[in-house]
């Protein structure tokens, strides 16, 4: 006989649904480490690849540097970006000891966002900060942000509260994602800003540190 034959039915004559397989967070977590690594060493290569094609060219060691400046910058902004949206993502799973399929399949999608970013920065190289070139460019860290953000939410609402990202933490993933949300808003609204918008993402946990001690404590909080 099918294993299925063996399942117990319910009273109405159907079977009920396996439970939705888990993962451990440790697994999940080292997974994306893993592969933020190689996105930040991909951003890598194309500067690396700048000195031999500056040496056929006859450029000097300062000329690699000046007539690729913009490549430079945007390797540099892009690491810092990476590293501030790895360090949310990195706070939201220490206290969980298991993500449901669900969060697991968001992860996936938030990887996608991280991986994809080397696409849109080498287009920033050979482009320059045009407004189309500069809307994909946020558009995939506004991605990242929304996919970082429910997974703090699911995690938060399923959970016990030992078990789930802190209440600070939850705070921290929603402020990073509204600063976001207001930096692709802006470059879609003023692309003559260029990349200052993504200076949002500076503000934003000064910004809640701030409300934090302007709100009123409530007995018993959640830490």
């Amino acid at each position: 006989m099918h294993a299925n034959a063996h399942r117990t039915r319910r009273s109405d004559g159907t079977t009920p649904r396996a439970p939705h397989p888990s993962l451990p967070a440790e697994r999940l977590a080292a997974f994306s480490d893993a592969v933020v690594a190689i996105a930040i060493t991909l951003l890598a290569i194309p500067l690396i690849d700048l000195v031999p094609d500056a040496l056929e060219d006859g450029d000097s060691a300062v000329e690699v540097v000046t007539h690729h400046a913009a490549s430079i910058s945007s390797f540099l902004l892009s690491f810092v970006v990476i590293w501030r949206i790895w360090t949310v993502h990195h706070e939201v799973f220490p206290r969980t000891g298991e993500v449901s399929g669900r969060v697991a399949q968001i992860n996936v999608l938030w990887l996608v966002c991280i991986v994809a970013l080397p696409f849109p920065v080498e287009m920033i190289s050979s482009y320059g900060a045009e407004p189309f070139v500069l809307a994909i460019y946020v558009a995939v860290l506004f991605a990242s942000s929304i996919a970082l953000a429910a997974m703090a939410l699911i995690l938060r609402r399923t959970g016990t509260r030992d078990t789930t990202p802190s209440r600070g933490t939850v705070e921290q993933v929603l402020g990073n994602a509204t600063c976001l949300t207001v930096a692709f808003l802006l470059v879609l609204a003023a692309p003559q800003l260029g990349f200052w918008p993504l200076a949002l993402l500076l503000v934003d946990g000064p910004a809640l540190a701030l409300a934090r001690r302007l709100a009123p404590r409530k007995p018993g909080g959640d830490a």
